[in-house]
């Protein structure tokens, strides 16, 4: 006959390394030899953090997790909680109960299954066609998936902002592409399935993004990324690749001024853009800023001025073009930017290089005045250059040379030195004019 169990069996806590121990039987004369019945386990899935086991009140309720066995007691109600760590999909629990007479149960084995509420979100991959270079998938950052296309397949991690960028060769229409994510427990998003599909949408034009000149060797701009540029120059088509980023260079002969050439992208399936036109222009014409201000088109070097029409010096004097540059178009800006909000009141303009020196009176009413909202004032003299000063300037203005321009004012005056910047603006501005 069965003895009876004892119920203050306060076991919980004991950790036994190496899996079960074995079972002890008393050498007593009255044995209980009866084994407890298997313990009726919960089913755990991969977010839970506890196992309910049901068996025979009193007995020692032995869980093995990786190796290790903990132990845990049956309490009056017939129930063992045993908490523990989040386990992965696919992990097997085994638990087994021994008696205070060292009788040990059948083990019971329960699997982690995956928790349906807690699995990945599905990832997204963006359409692929068979011009396509990059593949890009969406999903839960940090998280890990495979990737399957083709024949081919890529187990890797959704990078910090849940993106995954591959480059990849050019696939047949109907190729299956497959995604499927999994979490650090194993759970498993939806399976994704897509196919490559046929591109049939000619790319966006190609930008060129800098002037094509009669020193320029190649064609530079932007286009959809992994396309061909296209450069048709008379009877002779010149072509490049599209970089990832989707910047392209494509080498062309050096071509005289005003020479017409075409640009047309083609993508991977053959889709080609409309094409985009480009003129050859002069030399210098990368150097020069092409705005409109107060109606007025203007060209202004960009080592004197800036793009926005405002000058990169607070006293300055240097060749602006109204329109497109000529010698009909050339003019000469004198300004200067008084912080104290005190203007020279310009009367005469003189520039000294060397013993040489030009001297030009200026007109009261010829002078403009510009206040600003810090109390600066800017004094400007915008005037046309005549004959004797565009000489002057063609004579005297070297980069090695010292050219100091002296401004008298009824206030005071104000002498300066040309910078280099400014000396390459007259140079530069003289020969686009044609000087």
């Amino acid at each position: 006959m069965k003895q009876p169990k004892y119920l203050a069996l306060f076991l919980a806590g004991t950790l036994v390394f190496g899996g079960f121990a074995p079972a002890y039987v008393s050498a007593s004369t009255t044995v209980d030899v009866t084994a407890p019945t298997a313990p009726v386990v919960s089913a755990p899935l991969h977010t839970s953090t506890s196992l309910t086991i049901e068996g025979e009140v009193g007995a020692k309720a032995e869980i093995v997790i990786n190796g290790k066995t903990y132990v845990r007691t049956v309490l009056e109600g017939g129930l063992a909680t045993f908490n523990m760590a989040p386990q992965s999909v696919g992990k097997v629990i085994e638990v087994r109960l021994v008696d205070a007479s060292g009788n040990a149960s059948d083990v019971t084995r329960v699997v982690v299954a995956e928790d349906p509420a807690a699995r990945p979100a599905t990832p997204v991959v963006k359409p692929v066609t068979n011009s396509s270079r990059a593949l890009e998938v969406k999903g839960e950052p940090g998280l890990s998936f495979v990737l399957t296309i083709g024949n081919t397949t890529v187990s890797s991690k959704f990078d910090a902002n849940g993106i995954y960028r591959r480059h990849i060769t050019l696939q047949p229409v109907g190729t299956p592409i497959t995604v499927q994510a999994k979490s650090t427990k194993g759970a498993l998003s939806d399976l994704v399935k897509t196919k490559v599909v046929t591109d049939r949408y000619a790319p966006k034009p190609g930008r060129i993004t800098q002037a094509v000149t009669t020193t320029s060797t190649g064609v530079a701009g932007k286009a959809e990324p992994y396309a061909t540029a296209l450069v048709t120059v008379g009877t002779k088509t010149y072509s490049a690749p599209v970089m990832s980023t989707g910047n392209f260079v494509v080498k062309i002969p050096k071509q005289p001024i005003g020479q017409k050439m075409s640009l047309v992208i083609r993508d991977g399936a053959g889709n080609k853009s409309t094409p985009a036109t480009a003129t050859v222009q002069h030399a210098l014409y990368n150097n020069f800023h092409r705005v409109t201000s107060e109606g007025m088109r203007l060209t202004l070097h960009k080592e004197v001025f800036r793009a926005d029409t405002s000058t990169r010096y607070d006293e300055t004097f240097a060749p602006v073009f109204l329109g497109h540059p000529s010698k009909a178009n050339l003019h000469f800006l004198l300004s200067y930017y008084a912080e104290d909000g005190e203007p020279i009141e310009f009367e005469k303009l003189r520039i000294r290089v060397g013993s040489a020196t030009y001297t030009q009176n200026i007109s009261f009413d010829d002078v403009g005045y510009t206040e600003y909202a810090d109390g600066t004032l800017e004094e400007t003299y915008f005037f046309k250059p005549n004959a004797k000063l565009v000489s002057f300037v063609k004579q005297h203005v070297r980069l090695e040379n010292r050219i100091v321009v002296t401004v008298e004012g009824y206030e005071y005056d104000l002498e300066f030195p040309l910078v280099g910047a400014e000396k390459r603006a007259f140079i530069q501005s003289l020969q686009y004019a044609g000087y």
